[in-house]
């Protein structure tokens, strides 16, 4: 091949291409483990995460429950108000409950962590180097509803970054259950429609205050 011709994409690069234009990312601060695991370990650590007796993604697994049935909940709110608040009342009652059996799974209680996150990956500042192309085990804390997914990901990215101790690290997730991604999903959006509000917002007061200011004094005349 010669200088001149481009270098064909591999159909993975082009996958992951396409799943990196197709999930918006965001930044945020959230909870974040990071533990290395050994290749011969992978299968174990996927067959845990699909296991019925996980019970990290409880929440995450109600969730998706309730999306696949939106339409009989619209329409048993139109019909039966009454049962229709009452079945949301045990539904939060049944949330709380899950959340409190998730707490006790070992996943970070605090917003320590910065990191640019997607149903693709995460990309953030961390304290160690990661060697490319390794498997890591990640649990992650998203707030304010405390969201937990634990996900196998491979490293992508490691350099050491330029202004300060640490790298700067990239992970795609290698293996994420479908009701997590979808719980990342839902939390990125959350995320952006309280930005474009808040922007919407401090537009509307600049706007107001632009109008709004008292005029200057013109100059007197001799």
């Amino acid at each position: 091949m010669t200088k001149d011709q481009p270098v064909q994409p591999s159909a993975q690069e082009e996958h992951n291409d396409r799943d990196r234009r197709r999930y918006f990312r965001i930044e945020d601060r959230m909870g974040l483990t990071i533990v290395p695991v050994e290749a011969a370990e992978e299968a174990r650590l996927i067959e845990s995460l699909d296991a019925p007796s996980s019970r990290a993604g409880l929440l995450n697994d109600l969730h998706a429950i309730r999306e696949l049935h939106l339409p009989e909940q619209r329409a048993l709110e139109y019909k039966f108000p009454t049962v229709a608040t009452y079945v949301k009342v045990i539904e939060l009652q049944i949330e709380a409950l899950a959340q409190a059996i998730g707490e006790g799974e070992g996943f970070p209680s605090s917003a320590d962590t910065e990191a640019c996150i997607s149903a693709q990956g995460l990309g953030l500042d961390w304290p160690d180097a990661l060697e490319i192309d390794s498997l890591v085990e990640l649990r992650l804390t998203l707030f304010p509803d405390r969201v937990h997914i634990r996900a196998l990901a491979r490293v992508v990215r490691c350099d050491e970054a330029d202004d300060k101790p640490g790298y700067q690290i990239a992970v795609d997730f290698a293996y994420l259950r479908e009701a997590d991604r979808e719980a990342i999903i839902r939390h990125v959006y959350r995320l952006q429609r309280l930005q474009l509000q808040a922007q919407a917002e401090e537009a509307f007061e600049a706007r107001y205050a632009s109008k709004h200011l008292p005029d200057k004094p013109k100059p007197k005349h001799e």
